[in-house]
């Protein structure tokens, strides 16, 4: 019979228990697949629309990044991104040198900047001109900021994690702000580090076994960046977007771990562009032509994670058979409806939510959803899944797609416009 006194022996006998079952654990961890559709069934882009999917806010070695510039590009290679959008902080001498088509995909060196207290992405942008380092362009951003038009050359100006202590907006929302981020990776880490530290660190133990589960365990629907989404989206067009905020890089101390990878990264959320043409392979039409896409919100943000949304697509129908994209803004007439496609049914729950001014109106299960509109409003979709997770989670809804709005007025109503870009669309 062992004796009450706990001995070293003890500890050491203890400890390897608790490394094999941890590692027994790990083994069936690196089994679970998050994925909600078949891997090998992707289906074909929308009708009359071809899909595009990117990932922005990237930081490089010019910045807060960990990787140079080619190694960056050659990650978003290597994951199938259609175009990246490179935004490293504060850099107004770019290598422009690096902008451009590589192996198919597009890269934009775009750029974030320090604004008052809050960080601007500039995406799109086709001159440098409102670029004049750091004191001068705070001038020339309050001026394009305070525009309710503005030139397609110089941009969008993107609000980046719009909720993030120390990095809120002071004031009201001016007019010339074209979005906000919606998502932003960084900022869901950093959040359940400080608000769910056991949850944190449960994914620090699983990433070794299972890096996307550990990573999807944390995502929240983002509802208070959503609240301020649709308190601006009452007032005027103001287009969502989901951020990646990569780094590839962890401190500790002196020194810093190239930690998640940008593979990683750049493999969770993306944006996916929805135009009507082909993109045509010259890099100055086509990145005039994703810049008219992003200002006008013709896009939706993917938890691609979880599975391939191609086929997805949500659109107006009018009565007389005319379509309007995300991020229209129409006329209301009789006999309207919001038409939303999935591009197949996930195997397991899930919910097309139709909201209307911020409130759900509809809630579907099917992989079609029409819902006939009765009055005006600004109106988005969401599609969340609820996957059953290893234990210690177990059921847990989760966003997999949200929707820019669609802005449907009174006849007559006058709404906010930006300058037609050249690219078409």
């Amino acid at each position: 019979m062992r004796s009450g006194k706990w001995s070293r022996h003890d500890e050491i006998y203890f400890s390897h228990g608790d490394l094999f079952f941890y590692l027994v654990y790990g083994l069936y961890l690196a089994q679970y697949d998050v994925r909600i559709l078949p891997e090998e069934l992707v289906a074909d882009p929308p009708r009359g629309f071809f899909d595009y999917k990117g990932v922005t806010n990237v930081h490089t070695h010019l910045s807060s990044g960990s990787g140079d510039v080619p190694r960056v590009i050659a990650a978003a290679q290597s994951v199938g991104l259609d175009f990246l959008s490179v935004t490293d902080l504060n850099v107004f001498d770019k290598p422009s040198s690096l902008a451009g088509y590589h192996g198919g995909m597009l890269v934009m060196m775009d750029g974030e900047y320090s604004y008052l207290n809050s960080r601007l992405l500039n995406i799109g942008a086709t001159s440098a001109r409102h670029l004049q380092g750091v004191g001068r362009s705070q001038v020339l951003f309050a001026d394009l900021l305070s525009q309710n038009e503005r030139d397609p050359d110089l941009g969008s100006l993107i609000l980046a994690h719009p909720t993030k202590a120390r990095y809120r907006w002071s004031g009201e929302y001016p007019p010339g702000l074209d979005g906000i981020e919606i998502i932003n990776l960084k900022n869901v880490w950093q959040e359940a580090w400080e608000t769910k530290k056991l949850s944190f660190l449960m994914s620090l133990l699983i990433f070794p076994f299972n890096e996307k589960l550990a990573l999807l365990r944390l995502f929240e629907t983002p509802e208070e960046e959503l609240h301020l989404w649709d308190e601006l989206t009452r007032k005027r067009r103001v287009v969502g977007l989901a951020g990646a905020d990569a780094e590839a890089k962890v401190v500790i101390g002196g020194t810093f771990l190239r930690f998640p990878s940008y593979e990683t990264l750049l493999s969770l959320v993306r944006n996916h562009v929805l135009v009507r043409s082909e993109l045509t392979g010259n890099a100055t039409s086509d990145v005039e032509k994703l810049g008219l896409a992003f200002r006008e919100g013709r896009f939706y943000m993917s938890l691609d994670i979880l599975a391939n949304p191609k086929g997805f697509n949500a659109l107006i129908r009018a009565k007389n058979g005319q379509v309007f994209p995300m991020g229209a803004q129409v006329p209301f007439t009789e006999g309207m409806s919001l038409e939303v496609t999935l591009p197949q049914k996930p195997k397991v729950p899930f919910d097309t939510v139709i909201y209307r001014d911020g409130q759900r109106v509809m809630t579907s299960n099917s992989q079609v959803t029409e819902y006939f509109l009765n009055s005006p409003g600004v109106y988005r979709v969401m599609v969340r899944v609820i996957p059953t997770l290893p234990l210690p989670d177990g059921k847990k809804w989760i966003p997999w797609i949200f929707t820019n709005p669609f802005y449907v007025s009174q006849a007559g109503a006058g709404t906010r416009t930006v300058k037609p870009g050249q690219g078409g669309s």
